[in-house]
């Protein structure tokens, strides 16, 4: 027998007050049940809101009952013309399902490999030490805007061959694509094309050491390549993953060492404790909330609830890495946990690409920001801490530190 229907809108996840505590009213709502429904800012449509780790994971997976091609369903009319730049969004690898998504998964690998990441490491190490030079001199400074976010910009830069002189434009736009704002999601997708078509039209023909050649060249064993508008998607997709999850990620950790000293002891006087550190600060307070909408190819049941074919459904992966079924005490920051199945980056064949090179990237930013920075602590109070208003990733806008 079925649940009584969850009323709508009944918990804000939406508004910027929400965003700022949303730990605290994912707890209130879990005490109403896992499974919830909110009306969706992008869509206006009714959506349903998965708390529960186990119903998360079930809906990163399972990608035969939530596919993410809403095209594919049952009955669905054709699409009509897209705003320019949308079709980068809805067109790209996330919105894709197997055999296509398999497809293009398999070449963004081939040049988004381990070997590549390796590669960069040096250069992360080169460019956190150069960011932390230029702030020798300042007592206080914001540890996003001078710190967490040059560094994936500058990478970035490196990754595609753009000068550094495009820096600012990288920096607004990572902030524009999560944004609920479809002006802004399509000025930056648009921008980022403008940037790359110069570079495809040189790269095309003399092939560089770069992420984007290696990506313009890459071929599956049957000779397959990536079309020009599938480039444009696939750099949006990989400058978002590149980009806003680092930026995110080291910012929240540091929040949360700041939090827990006696973590940030043991940090400091024991580096090799860096990975476990990582990992919590992944479970604990990831990057990223909303998975990307999936949609009910036919009628499924989850928690008690009967979902429709063709509603929409989102994942809250903050939620459920705090559900306490499979993370005991999980408002507790334990680097000593068990933490393997934290879904921060997602789960399944939708999964982060950016997970290497977000790790890659944190560790050397974190080991030299403590080992160059022992002293930092906040400069404001931590309630003021100013936290981004946006559903799909999570971190603050500015965090002002002080100290050495």
């Amino acid at each position: 027998m079925n649940a009584a229907l969850p009323e709508l809108d009944r918990f804000d996840i939406i508004s910027p007050e929400a965003r700022a505590d949303i730990h605290s009213r994912y707890r209130e709502m879990r005490q109403a049940g896992p499974i919830h429904r909110f009306t969706d800012p992008f869509s206006g449509e009714p959506a349903w809101l998965i708390l529960s780790h186990e119903g998360a994971s079930e809906v990163l997976r399972d990608t035969t009952i939530f596919i993410r091609d809403k095209s594919s369903l049952p009955g669905a009319k054709p699409s009509r013309p897209l705003p320019m730049g949308l079709e980068l969004i809805v067109n790209g690898m996330i919105h894709r399902d197997p055999p296509e998504h398999t497809r293009l998964r398999r070449l963004v690998n081939r040049a988004f490999s381990t070997r590549i990441v390796q590669g960069l490491r040096e250069r992360a190490h080169t460019l956190v030490h150069e960011l932390l030079d230029t702030l020798a001199e300042r007592d206080e400074f914001d540890l996003v805007q001078d710190y967490a976010m040059p560094l994936p910009i500058r990478l970035i830069c490196e990754m595609l061959g753009v000068p550094r002189s495009v820096e600012p434009k990288l920096a607004g736009w990572g902030e524009d694509v999560v944004a609920d704002s479809l002006p802004r999601m399509l000025g930056a997708a648009n921008g980022l094309r403008e940037l790359i078509d110069p570079y495809i039209d040189v790269l095309s023909k003399k092939p560089a050491d770069t992420l984007l050649s290696h990506l313009i060249h890459a071929r599956t064993d049957n000779g397959e390549r990536l079309s020009r508008i599938e480039l444009h998607s696939m750099m949006l997709l990989l400058f978002l993953a590149g980009h806003e999850t680092t930026v995110n990620l080291l910012s929240n950790t540091v929040i949360a060492l700041m939090d827990n000293p006696e973590v940030r002891a043991q940090l400091s006087s024991d580096p090799s404790t860096i990975s476990p550190t990582i990992e919590e600060a992944l479970r604990f307070d990831g990057p990223a909330d909303l998975a990307s909408v999936r949609y009910l190819s036919i009628d499924t049941e989850l928690h008690g609830q009967t979902l429709r074919a063709g509603e929409r459904v989102f994942a809250s992966l903050l939620a459920a890495n705090r559900d306490p079924s499979p993370f005991p005490n999980p408002d507790t920051f334990d680097i000593t946990r068990d933490n393997r199945k934290h879904i921060a980056f997602g789960a399944g064949i939708h999964s982060c690409i950016g997970t290497r090179l977000a790790r890659m990237e944190i560790r050397e930013a974190l080991s030299a920001l403590l080992a160059r920075r022992p002293g930092l602590t906040l400069s404001i109070p931590r309630a003021e801490i100013a936290w981004k208003p946006s559903r799909m990733m999570h971190g603050p806008s500015s965090l002002p530190v002080r100290g050495r």
